[in-house]
């Protein structure tokens, strides 16, 4: 099973945090709440520090009653956890909006971590007590912000969602290159090439799932190129050869690809289950989470995207727009003009 974590680097902050995944693990048992279950992990880091590291006893003894659901790291020169956490810089950041500083880890400092690797919050000094509010226009408390962010990331849906729209859609990517195959030559020939994300370990994604509904449709319409792209997770990886039996023995005419550090499917922020539809030019022109390939309506979508392109892509190539004319979302995974 995979699970999601929630990683912080304080004793009391992993107290309150072992105690909030207790708590809501024990929903599943009370019939009015279970809706509101969710299964996490709770990771403390310890600084690599010499006053830190005397610390490490202490933050031992105060999370002993809630150890099932924390585990408490000591970081070290080899693994360097804090300082690996900050390579990366905050850009249009300072008092007028236009500096580039760099990031550096600090105490109390919390990431919610779904349970595909995938960094779907970031909270500085992210205190989980009853007094700490996530805003003034709000009485929510920042805890009850995280569980509502877990329950939507049990069903899989989290803020990479949002970020695959504003960041991808109708824009190019770039080129890339996996197991001696480049983009560039696996969307040569075609007007669509279909990137397909799974885990190989998985049977919902493989035999019951993505991979076998891509190798059904890959026969019936052939016109687009199939890319399979599996997930580098050490359980996946050590499934790939399974997967690509079964594709040899249906003899289907797609491409698999093992994903290296997981760095292509980290280029499209997907998550196993997602489709991303790209032209010959390698433009993304459809974005579809938690993808049905069996489902009619989601296949008309592709072929009219094979047909007609995007036409809402066409405001990037031949004119500046606003915002507001931008291209959004829908739940049906089909976009409109905002205007």
């Amino acid at each position: 099973t995979v699970t999601p974590s929630l990683a912080i680097s304080s004793g009391i902050n992993a107290e309150y945090g072992g105690s909030l995944a207790k708590r809501w693990e024990d929903f599943g048992n009370v019939p009015r709440r279970s809706h509101l279950s969710v299964d996490i992990k709770v990771l403390a880091v310890n600084r690599d520090t010499p006053r830190d590291r005397t610390k490490f006893r202490m933050m031992n003894r105060k999370i002993r009653s809630v150890l099932p659901w924390v585990t408490l790291l000591q970081d070290n020169p080899a693994s360097n956890v804090w300082d690996a956490l900050g390579q990366f810089h905050f850009e249009n950041w300072g008092d007028h909006g236009n500096e580039t500083i760099k990031f550096k880890s600090r105490r109390n400092d919390f990431y919610m971590v779904d349970k595909w690797g995938r960094m779907i919050r970031f909270m500085r000094n992210g205190i989980l007590n009853r007094a700490r509010i996530s805003g003034p226009q709000t009485n929510l408390n920042w805890r009850d912000v995280v569980h509502h962010d877990f329950i939507l990331a049990k069903e899989g849906v989290t803020v990479c969602d949002e970020l695959q729209v504003e960041r991808l859609l109708c824009r190019m990517s770039e080129e890339w290159s996996l197991n001696g195959r480049t983009f560039r030559d696996l969307r040569s020939g075609t007007s669509l090439t279909i990137l397909i994300f799974i885990r190989a370990d998985m049977e919902e994604y493989t035999t019951r799932g993505l991979l076998a509904d891509v190798i059904s449709l890959s026969g019936r319409w052939s016109a687009p190129s199939y890319v399979v792209i599996v997930d580098s997770n050490e359980p996946s990886t050590s499934s790939f050869a399974t997967v690509d039996l079964l594709k040899q023995t249906e003899n289907a005419d797609i491409t698999l690809l093992l994903d290296e550090d997981n760095s292509v499917a980290s280029k499209y922020l997907a998550a196993p289950g997602d489709v991303v539809a790209t032209d010959e030019l390698g433009r993304v022109i459809g974005l579809f989470n938690r993808a049905n390939l069996a489902d009619a309506t989601t296949v008309s979508q592709l072929e009219s995207l094979h047909v007609n392109w995007n036409p809402d892509c066409e405001a990037y190539t031949y004119a500046t727009v606003s915002t507001a004319s931008a291209p959004y979302y829908s739940t049906s995974g089909w976009w409109a003009s905002g205007k």
